[in-house]
């Protein structure tokens, strides 16, 4: 058994095929991912906002939003900077800031000027202060609807609702605004250095933009990957091929070489999905949630379906081998949509069927791959990875049951 074991693991190893698409397919896929979107992460932060500020008398007297613009700013020029450059006639180059710094100014002396260079380009977007120390924010219309604009409208809106606050308190008790230690509390509780509020982390680590695609990537793996017991089972079956006729009539059983193929491919198949899933933690940074000891259990599931959907696949009475071939590609691109590999139009799809059909992602052995993953990583309790654990082997069961009866019609049809 041992000697037909390392044979098949030897064949299957020198098919080039097989090596690209199980072991190299993968790594170029994730190295894709990490390459496109590098850039991209939930935790990036954007800086260096370019706004422009309209430096009249009436900005010089709005004390309160100047220094806030001018500090998320970080400037190295200071606060008497804004009265002095008022009286310039043409727009001044922004001053130098740091790297962190949220806004990057441009001052100009009057409103047309502003507007001009939003309409321009030049800034995002550019604050102005009326007579009544209203402030009015006017945005380029390629900015609408951009991150730049709503980060600069949340500072404003963040501003008016702490002045509002401070006007509406001053108003039912001026004795509270009178001690300026109680003006001090005041400001720093609007401003969110001493909330009231606490942050809570609902999940194990914070979602990921690309994480999503690395888990369907494996659940992609897990069936392109049947095409390992696919050709094993071929060569064993009569009718399949030349050599699956003559082993057939060997001196071995058949049994037996049906056995040493399906522990082959799941050999191969466990150490491709334990090579992606350590390239992944190793080079893209994915972290599996702390729990990195547990994903040789989640690949085990994994190739049990892939070997047991090949074989089903290997064993269809009458199929020729292009035939099989077309459908693990089918199969492959078909039941990999949901789980969200290919973009964001099929993670909202994915989503779409979590929600409105949920028994159709559950079947789903490429969805319950990168779902045994996602609940690995997410997730404090280990029940949801056991869960996709528990589906994987019983589409794991389904499919070797089906893999069965075709075999028994086979031998008899070819008695």
């Amino acid at each position: 058994m041992l000697s037909l074991i390392a044979c098949d693991i030897r064949t299957s190893l020198r098919n080039t095929s097989i090596v690209i698409w199980a072991f190299l397919f993968p790594l170029i896929m994730a190295t894709i991912f990490m390459t496109m979107f590098s850039n991209f992460s939930s935790s990036q932060y954007t800086s260096g906002i370019a706004l422009g500020v309209v430096t009249d008398t009436n900005w010089s007297r709005a004390t309160g939003l100047r220094t806030l613009v001018e500090s998320l700013s970080e400037e190295n020029s200071g606060e008497g900077s804004a009265e002095t450059d008022g009286a310039v006639g043409s727009p001044e180059e922004p001053a130098e800031i740091d790297d962190g710094a949220l806004f990057e100014l441009t001052r100009y002396a009057s409103s047309d000027e502003a507007r001009s260079a939003v309409l321009a380009g030049e800034v995002a977007a550019y604050l102005a202060v009326d007579s009544n120390g209203v402030p009015a924010l006017f945005v380029s219309p390629s900015e609408t609807g951009t991150t730049s604009q709503a980060i600069i409208q949340a500072v404003l809106d963040r501003y008016l609702q702490g002045e509002a606050i401070a006007r509406d308190l001053a108003k039912r008790d001026p004795a509270a605004l009178a001690s300026p230690s109680a003006v001090a509390a005041l400001s720093q509780n609007l401003s969110g250095s001493n909330a009231g509020t606490s942050e809570l982390d609902l999940l194990r680590e914070p979602p990921q933009e690309m994480g999503r695609y690395y888990y369907a990537l494996l659940g992609y793996t897990c069936i392109m990957c049947a095409d390992v017991a696919k050709t094993l089972i071929e060569r064993t079956r009569s009718g399949a091929s030349a050599l699956g006729d003559r082993c057939q009539v060997s001196a071995t059983p058949p049994g037996r070489q049906l056995v040493a193929a399906l522990v082959a491919s799941w050999l191969i198949v466990m150490a491709s999905t334990l090579t992606t899933v350590a390239y992944l933690w190793l080079v893209a940074g994915v972290s599996f949630g702390g729990r990195i000891w547990l994903t040789p259990v989640a690949c085990a599931a994994i190739s049990l379906v892939s070997c047991a959907f090949g074989a089903l696949i290997g064993s269809l009475p009458g199929a020729t081998p292009r035939v099989k071939d077309a459908l693990v590609t089918i199969c492959t691109l078909g039941l990999s949509l949901p789980a969200g590999l290919f973009g964001e139009p099929a993670v909202e799809l994915g989503n779409w069927l979590t929600q409105n059909v949920p028994l159709l992602q559950l079947v789903n052995p490429a969805t319950q791959a990168s779902e045994a993953l996602f609940a690995l990583t997410f997730y404090d309790s280990l029940v949801p990875f056991a869960q996709a654990l528990a589906a994987l082997v019983a589409i794991a069961a389904v499919f070797a049951a089906g893999s069965v009866l075709c075999m028994r019609r086979t031998r008899h049809a070819y008695r």
